[in-house]
């Protein structure tokens, strides 16, 4: 019985992806978005097997209109925002889905006077999470760059952090070190700057960093 409910399940998430793309087909607008590998067929498929199915699917009757459209894409973009939150990555399917679910929550917003008041709720909720997705993903690459020469920055701080050592209990190194504290200096700088966390390495030279760059007054 197992398997014949199995099979069953797996037919009708094939009906059902069958007929969102026959929906989806109709809008040129959203066949715009359809510009790289990703086809319809994947899309719906890869819909199909997020979302809680309609109890009517096996209704020959049963048709998709935008209200039900939307409530999938929904489904979809929640579950997606969250993945993207937590893991920083999507897959280009995905990526298209929180598209094209904020091609539709733009379309209700049009139509307010028309529109359910719980699709107008979400609507809202789609456009202000995908605005504050894209904050995250804007400061996610620009962390990506930095940390980019954080693993040289880090080797160089090492060197010098022992140089720092040595100069804590040698007052007549510090002008021989000038200029290796400088540096460090303009390094430490930098990283303050674009909100980098020091990491340990780079934490043990701070006190003679700091007590040398007194006695040269920088």
């Amino acid at each position: 019985m197992s398997v014949i409910r199995s099979v069953a399940a797996q037919w009708n998430k094939a009906e059902f992806a069958h007929k969102l793309e026959i929906y989806l087909s109709q809008d040129s607008a959203i066949n715009d978005f359809f510009v790289g590998v990703t086809n319809r067929t994947t899309l719906c498929t890869l819909i199909a097997a997020m979302v809680e199915l309609p109890a009517e699917i096996n209704n020959k009757d049963f048709k998709i209109d935008q209200n039900q459209v939307f409530d999938y894409f929904f489904q979809c973009f929640y579950l997606l925002f969250i993945k993207e939150i937590e893991h920083h990555t999507l897959t280009q399917a995905e990526q298209l889905i929180l598209s094209i679910a904020v091609y539709f929550a733009n379309k209700i917003n049009k139509q307010k006077s028309c529109s359910d008041i719980t699709h107008i709720q979400k609507s809202s909720y789609i456009i202000t999470a995908m605005s504050r997705l894209e904050s995250i993903r804007k400061k996610t690459v620009h962390h990506a760059k930095i940390w980019g020469v954080i693993k040289p920055v880090s080797c160089l701080a090492r060197n010098i952090g022992f140089q720092l050592n040595f100069v804590a209990s040698h007052n007549d190194s510090v002008q021989a070190c000038k200029p290796q504290i400088i540096m460090t200096l303009l390094i430490v700088k930098i990283l303050i700057k674009n909100e980098i966390l020091f990491c340990s390495p780079m934490m043990t030279f701070l006190p003679a960093l700091r007590l040398k760059s007194e006695n040269l007054s920088i």
